[in-house]
């Protein structure tokens, strides 16, 4: 039922707003295209980010490559007894997640300062999780290499100046595990914010000391 309620979120998302996608621009032709994807979300009652780096090409319309995501966190749990001379119980959770996936990330509104993005993951990677208590021995494991997963989100990106803004973005993890804890864990809603850069500007910085003298920190640079 969430699975269905996100993806006609997305759909609706996208029927409003996918114009701009199918519309033949002057210039389409491919440019490098570079960017960090911080995700935060909640696994095993716990907050914690989901890091990567996205590389590939892309134009006004569409952009597309390789990604790569880890997730990696160690989780303590103190239990108190009712008597106070009983020894402190704890248990450990440890879990990682990795894994490299195929994305496309059609444009679906875009302007100079603003940018609407479908982000799509198709991914597979390692999932291991252990869990240990007080006596030290290993009560759940699981150790698999080939996971399969399907990421989809909507990413909003705010221009500040040229060269960096804000971004804000929420989506739906589903990951191909089996129905244990674990699987269910792992298959998660997720949201991201913070800050942007756009590695494509700084090229043409690097390149032309007028632009970056002009634009560096310029706020209305949509003027020009």
């Amino acid at each position: 039922m969430k699975q269905f309620i996100i993806f006609i979120i997305f759909l609706s998302f996208y029927s409003n707003s996918s114009a701009q996608f199918y519309k033949k621009h002057e210039n389409d032709k491919l440019k490098f295209y570079g960017t960090l994807d911080i995700r935060n979300s909640i696994v095993f009652e716990e907050s914690l980010g989901f890091y990567g780096v996205k590389l590939g090409v892309g134009n006004k319309r569409v952009r597309f490559g390789i990604g790569y995501h880890e997730l990696s966190k160690s989780v303590f749990r103190f239990f108190l007894e009712e008597d106070p001379f009983s020894p402190l119980k704890f248990d450990e959770k440890f879990f990682t997640y990795r894994h490299i996936s195929a994305f496309v990330d059609p444009i679906l509104y875009q302007t100079p300062r603003w940018e609407l993005l479908l982000p799509i993951h198709v991914g597979i990677g390692p999932i291991k999780a252990y869990v240990y208590d007080t006596t030290g021995i290993e009560r759940q494991v699981i150790s698999k290499d080939f996971v399969p997963s399907f990421t989809v989100s909507i990413k909003a990106n705010y221009r500040v100046f040229k060269w960096i803004g804000v971004t804000a973005g929420f989506g739906d993890n589903l990951v191909f595990l089996d129905n244990s804890q674990f699987g269910k864990e792992f298959n998660t809603l997720f949201y991201s914010f913070g800050i942007k850069l756009f590695f494509d500007e700084f090229g043409k910085f690097s390149k032309d000391k007028e632009y970056r003298k002009k634009y560096l920190f310029k706020f209305d640079f949509i003027d020009d």
